[in-house]
């Protein structure tokens, strides 16, 4: 079979003769637009890799500061564990330890008017950091006043009464007394007594809080005591003697 063209000679060739260049033209416009299109794709990679390196650059930058602060960590890796392997005798001696300033700010409320201290010796009982809780510990301390008192015994009995009702104090006993008149302008009654310091196991707390604590520790805490002045039995009782 034989193709044959039914298009006229002249049409044919005013076809090709439309477009400048013929083929040749196409073919370079074709060209120029496909290299266009790479360029373009070539930029937009271009940046987005640019945007790749910096990121890599400040991830590289927080790498190496964040590898500097573990070195200076480093030496505190094993501090957990330690912390760990100690706590029981930690939380032990803080269980068992007497509260001197729970001590001492009731007895600055307590101590009558008609008495002066002269000498305070205590030695609180031994650390046990196995005593159970809400125990007191075996053996007790002890503490020793010296004082005076105005020269009527039952001013030193007054004392007596009010250190055996003292909170963390018990057995409470008059190991001497007797009327100065040298030391003072007028006589006094210089006296010593000696009573035993209680220490109760976990009465301020079982566990050593670190930073504050956790809130249910927090809220487990036990509330601040209120220590008011109040007057003792004698006192009341030497009051109710006096009047007729």
């Amino acid at each position: 079979m034989r193709r044959v063209n039914l298009i006229p000679p002249e049409d044919r060739r005013g076809r090709v003769e439309g477009l400048p260049g013929g083929t040749a033209g196409l073919l370079l416009v074709a060209g120029a637009a496909l290299i266009l299109l790479f360029v373009g794709i070539y930029f937009v990679f271009l940046l987005r890799l640019n945007n790749v390196e910096s990121q890599v650059a400040e991830l590289d930058g927080r790498i190496s500061e964040q590898n500097s602060r573990l070195a200076e960590l480093s030496p505190y890796r094993d501090l957990r564990e330690r912390l760990d392997e100690k706590r029981p005798v930690a939380d032990g001696i803080f269980r068992t330890r007497f509260p001197w300033d729970d001590f001492f700010q009731g007895l600055a409320f307590v101590v009558p008017e008609t008495t002066a201290l002269q000498t305070l010796t205590g030695e609180a009982a031994p650390v046990d950091v196995e005593a159970p809780a809400e125990q007191p510990l075996d053996p007790p301390g002890a503490v020793t006043f010296t004082g005076v008192a105005l020269p009527e015994y039952e001013n030193v009995a007054d004392f007596v009464i009010r250190m055996n009702n003292l909170e963390h104090l018990s057995n409470a006993q008059l190991n001497s007394a007797e009327l100065d008149r040298e030391s003072f302008a007028e006589p006094a009654i210089a006296f010593e007594v000696a009573s035993e310091l209680v220490t109760v196991s976990g009465e301020r707390g079982t566990e050593v809080r670190i930073e504050g604590g956790s809130p249910a520790e927090v809220a487990e805490a036990p509330e601040p005591i209120e220590v008011a002045r109040s007057g003792s039995v004698s006192e009341d009782q030497y009051a109710g003697e006096a009047s007729p």
